[in-house]
């Protein structure tokens, strides 16, 4: 396996020879936007999407970047080139893509260079770490702690600055140590996970929380249009976690994993417990559009 590849700034580097300044704000201040992206036999999908929405958090958070979608896209197309000459076509790609807001004038001075930081680099996509939910469906939590509120922090930014997530996970797994853990605002609604977008089915309609209140993740975006492609009906309102309860299923969307099932809810399962036939016929169409069979990519040898 060749070893994977990261960009920084206009220069290619080994990953492990790559690294951001200690004066960096991203290091020091969690101060970066970001976006991750996956590859269906070594292509990258929907690079397009990606961008807008990199753009739209580089405004929100008013950072910027230097290079164009045009740059960052032939830069992209390059990292997965270098990184996959000798790789099995099995083996798929997360890419992320960076900036921060340069350096830390405490540290350095108003002098020092305050470009920002931009980087893309890849790393092969460890599905070991979903076959559980894949297979049986994942648990999750609704955490003591609210989702920060949006006159706070608006949601829609996807910065590197996790805290709040990484706090609420780790809250969770002390009592439910195969969980994870699912915000609900201050007016007891359904958010999201700290990886991914929610969806439950309601009698014949999929509902999900609205785009205003949460990342509208890529994936998300897809599954919706992959439902209504069906005929489903789909509604971006709130959910509650009573409602959410009786659903028949509920899903989680997220870009390495694509769409994986909840089975259990504050302890308690979601329809009869497994992965329920929208979610399959979804993850089936999902895999057709690629080329590859997402679910058996994860489930490999398991």
């Amino acid at each position: 396996m060749n070893e994977q590849t990261a960009w920084i700034n206009g220069e290619f580097l080994p990953f492990n020879d790559a690294g951001l300044s200690l004066a960096d704000s991203g290091v020091v201040h969690g101060d970066s936007v970001t976006e991750m992206l996956r590859t269906f036999r070594h292509e990258p999908f929907r690079v397009a999407e990606h961008l807008v929405r990199f753009r739209h958090s580089l405004t929100a958070a008013l950072l910027e970047c230097p290079y164009t979608d045009e740059e960052l896209t032939d830069v992209i197309v390059q990292v997965i080139q270098r990184a996959t000459t000798d790789l099995s076509e099995k083996t798929d790609l997360g890419l992320i893509l960076f900036a921060t807001g340069g350096a830390n004038v405490t540290y350095v001075g108003s002098e020092y260079d305050r470009s920002p930081t931009v980087c893309v680099h890849s790393f092969p996509l460890q599905t070991d770490l979903w076959k559980r939910l894949m297979r049986d469906g994942q648990s999750l939590v609704v955490s003591a702690h609210p989702a920060i509120p949006t006159n706070s922090f608006d949601p829609t930014i996807k910065s590197r600055s996790r805290m709040h997530w990484r706090i609420a996970d780790r809250e969770v797994r002390k009592s439910h140590p195969q969980a994870s853990a699912v915000f609900a605002d201050e007016e007891g609604n359904l958010t999201e996970t700290s990886s991914g977008n929610l969806f439950a089915v309601l009698d014949d309609t999929i509902i999900t929380p609205s785009a205003d209140i949460v990342l509208n993740g890529i994936s998300r975006q897809f599954v919706i249009e992959l439902a209504e492609h069906r005929g489903w009906s789909v509604h971006q309102e709130p959910l509650t976690i009573d409602r959410a309860l009786t659903a028949s299923e509920l899903w989680t969307s997220s870009t390495p994993y694509c769409l994986a099932p909840v089975t259990v809810l504050n302890e308690q399962p979601i329809g009869d417990g497994t992965p329920g036939p929208r979610y399959l016929e979804l993850i089936e169409a999902w895999s057709e559009l690629v080329g590859v069979d997402i679910r058996q990519q994860i489930l490999a040898d398991d």
